[in-house]
């Protein structure tokens, strides 16, 4: 009979699920792995936790056969780490993902949340079975297919955009000069009207916690390249490149709905790249949802190129 545990970091036993970890993500080709070797698994499995985590463990007869890793996010999301449960090979693999899936459902509940998702990302075409494997077992368990993105990227030292001009009336600043507040309503307003697939599916707390993540002013972003788009005194436009070990991402961007068709969107994110490439930012990723096929086609006017996809998994209360 297999049975379950929800350990705390204090708790766990450090070499056993280091090892389980090692065996179990063979499985998985090596972009989707924790850690290429003994020392980046350890430190993924033992690091800093930064928030709220807990590990879910699946056993038989005291053996470890596989575990998930959960982080609550924020006072109504938790998510399972990327590519989450792993589990040992063998004919109890299904079972088991399936189990673990659930239990983190279960304790999801338990600690007053209502939505649980993971993201399985770093997708290419030749590795797609890795998702083709467990995607129907995330649905069986209760997490539906939620949404799929393609990342792309482009290098703004080697871009030809220029700095464009804006027509009167409209000005740029720093999103470091400007409060969030200032900065909520229109980012809410354009992603109401964006019909992005995610954003709608969340509550209206889901999407305010979901804001103050992307514009937390702990973490590290381009300042220069990091702007907001003014008509007069109103924001109508912003784009937020954090700072990561890859190079730049792009944590947020957008038009306001009343202006858009002017080709702001381009004129904002050409200004924002520009300023990238002259601080030497070599790597600017964003994502982009598969089925927006207009926010698709200006990106690749800018000089993206489609990498890697990803897609997620959700369950919500």
């Amino acid at each position: 009979m297999v049975t379950i545990e929800i350990l705390k970091h204090s708790e766990i036993n450090e070499e056993e699920l280091v090892q389980l970890t090692l065996e179990a993500q063979q499985q998985l080709d090596e972009p989707l792995r924790c850690g290429k070797n003994e020392e980046e698994v350890r430190k993924f499995v033992t690091g800093a936790k930064t928030v709220e985590f807990y590990y879910v463990l699946a056993r038989e007869h005291e053996k470890l056969l596989g575990w998930a890793g959960l982080y609550a996010l924020s006072e109504s999301m938790v998510y399972l780490d990327p590519w989450h449960p792993l589990v040992l090979p063998g004919d109890h693999f299904d079972e088991v993902f399936q189990l673990l899936v659930k239990e983190s459902i279960h304790h999801t509940k338990k600690i007053g949340r209502n939505r649980l998702e993971v993201f399985l990302m770093e997708l290419t075409d030749d590795i797609r079975s890795n998702y083709d494997r467990v995607g129907p077992l995330y649905e069986a368990a209760g997490m539906r297919k939620g949404n799929e993105w393609t990342q792309m990227v482009m290098n703004p030292t080697s871009s030809n955009l220029i700095d464009p001009e804006f027509p009167e009336g409209f000005s740029l600043k720093k999103i470091t000069d400007v409060d969030n507040e200032e900065i909520w309503p229109t980012y809410n307003e354009t992603f109401l009207a964006s019909g992005d697939r995610r954003y709608l599916n969340q509550t209206e707390a889901q999407r305010r916690e979901s804001f103050d993540d992307f514009f937390d002013r702990s973490k590290k972003i381009e300042e220069n390249a990091s702007l907001l788009l003014y008509s007069g005194n109103k924001v109508v436009g912003f784009m937020k490149i954090n700072i990561y070990d890859i190079g730049g991402f792009v944590n947020g961007v957008g038009i306001h709905p009343d202006f858009r068709k002017r080709g702001l969107a381009k004129k904002l994110m050409t200004a924002s790249i520009v300023r990238a490439g002259q601080n030497g930012m070599s790597n600017l990723v964003l994502e982009v949802d598969i089925e927006n096929k207009q926010a698709i086609a200006l990106y690749e006017k800018l000089g993206f190129k489609h990498v890697r996809g990803s897609i997620s998994h959700v369950w919500t209360a």
